[in-house]
């Protein structure tokens, strides 16, 4: 299986707003980077990262755009990354919050990424380093992941904090001018990893609301490690059956271009751990379908028609063969052990 990181829908940002707001088709971008709209509402799904890459790549050029993951990046707050960004800011002090933020990102949203922080002189140099191969909308996916990292900071020094200077590499010379206009600071072109540079001293800054909310909750720690780990063949497979789930029900065929094995390949691998692609499809519906039934705006019907099942008869016979209760039943009992 071809190696690459994972990450979740929700580093994204806004990316249907910005893209719809300057006049391109959100549903074009998606379809040029073969990716289910149906992760605009997911923001928890998984996706590889070159897919993630291949997506602001397809969306920088929707609108001729070499700037565009900086224009997004405006939009960003470390509160849309949902546990990550809880996590991160409940730190006490700045530099706090980036050892948590370096520490859990591999666990709680993205893989084959480290955020290493450096010292020089007076200064501190915060950078974005990528494990990942691919090479397609990676400036695009570095331009975004830096601006998370000022989106942090802010919650530290201040809604309008800006870094001293932003460092990029593989970014073409022409487009240094608009992505410094989008971000407002000197922008160095390097042969280096996207950084921020900024006062050391900063990083004593005191969280501002230091004490307020509550720590992570119990469902929400289950989430932590759920991305893959580089030898976990079953799981990545899960996370591709996953992702393609948001646009109808995978084929074998689709995941293992997804996943770039041939059909006898991955069925072999699979075989030698006791596992079959029947499998791990049927696991990840059962997971999914409880998940949906935990929501209790969502009928029968559409759960069936969003895990792929032509009518809630077919979704229902099969959920009773798994659990032994129907979908409306399990949801009812569900509903009344949280009371």
């Amino acid at each position: 299986m071809r190696q690459t990181g994972y990450t979740r829908a929700s580093t994204l940002g806004p990316i249907a707003e910005v893209v719809g707001g300057a006049g391109g088709s959100i549903e074009r971008a998606f379809r040029r980077a073969e990716l289910p709209l149906g992760l605009l509402e997911s923001p928890d799904t998984l996706l590889p990262l070159r897919d993630h890459f291949r997506l602001l790549a397809a969306a920088s050029r929707e609108l001729a755009d070499e700037a565009f993951a900086a224009r997004l990046g405006r939009r960003t707050s470390i509160a849309g990354l949902g546990v990550y960004g809880k996590w991160v800011t409940r730190a006490p002090t700045l530099l706090d919050a980036i050892h948590r933020a370096g520490a859990s990102l591999p666990h709680m949203l993205q893989s084959a990424t480290r955020l290493v922080l450096r010292r020089q002189g007076e200064e501190a140099i915060w950078s974005y380093e990528l494990d990942d191969p691919a090479t397609e909308g990676r400036p695009q996916n570095e331009m975004l992941a830096v601006w998370y990292m000022i989106a942090l900071v802010r919650h530290f020094a201040g809604a309008h904090w800006l870094p001293r200077r932003v460092m990029f590499g593989g970014l073409p010379t022409s487009a240094r001018r608009s992505i410094g206009e989008q971000m407002g600071a000197d922008i160095v072109l390097c042969d280096g990893p996207g950084s921020i540079v900024f006062d050391q001293r900063l990083l004593m800054a005191v969280n501002p609301r230091l004490g307020e909310g509550d720590g992570l909750g119990a469902h929400e720690i289950a989430r932590i490690f759920d991305i893959p780990a580089p030898d976990d063949l079953p799981r990545k497979i899960a996370v591709l059956i996953e992702l393609e789930l948001l646009g109808g029900r995978p084929t074998l065929e689709t995941i293992v271009r997804r996943a770039g094995l041939s059909k006898r390949t991955l069925q072999r691998r699979l075989g030698d751990l006791g596992l079959s692609y029947a499998d791990l499809l049927r696991d990840t519906l059962q997971r999914r379908a409880i998940g949906l039934l935990r929501r209790p705006e969502l009928s029968i019907t559409e759960i069936a028609a969003r895990l792929g099942y032509s009518d809630p008869a077919h979704f229902t016979r099969a959920f009773e063969q798994w659990s032994g209760l129907a979908p409306s039943r399990w949801r009812e009992l569900a509903r009344a052990a949280e009371r």
